[in-house]
């Protein structure tokens, strides 16, 4: 007969803090990195696309006919 207690097999048990083994930091730390750059791309791309996108207006112009109006005043006083 054995005396020899079985270890416990997880990481509770162990006493162990639960989760994966790597520095709690860096993962939040390379989301954040990651949303960064993306968020900087898209602010790019709708940049570009407001300007005009790939073929930019060099002057904008806008011609319309507007009628002449002529108005007498009098200069004497009633």
């Amino acid at each position: 007969m054995s005396t020899h207690q079985p270890e416990p097999s997880t990481a509770r048990a162990r006493g162990e803090r639960p989760g994966s083994q790597t520095q709690p930091g860096m993962v939040r730390r390379s989301v954040a990195i990651t949303v960064a750059v993306a968020t900087l791309i898209v602010g790019g791309l709708l940049g570009y696309l407001a300007r005009g996108g790939p073929d930019v207006p060099t002057q904008l112009q806008v011609v319309t006919d507007l009628p002449t109006v002529t108005v007498t005043v009098s200069a004497t006083k009633t």
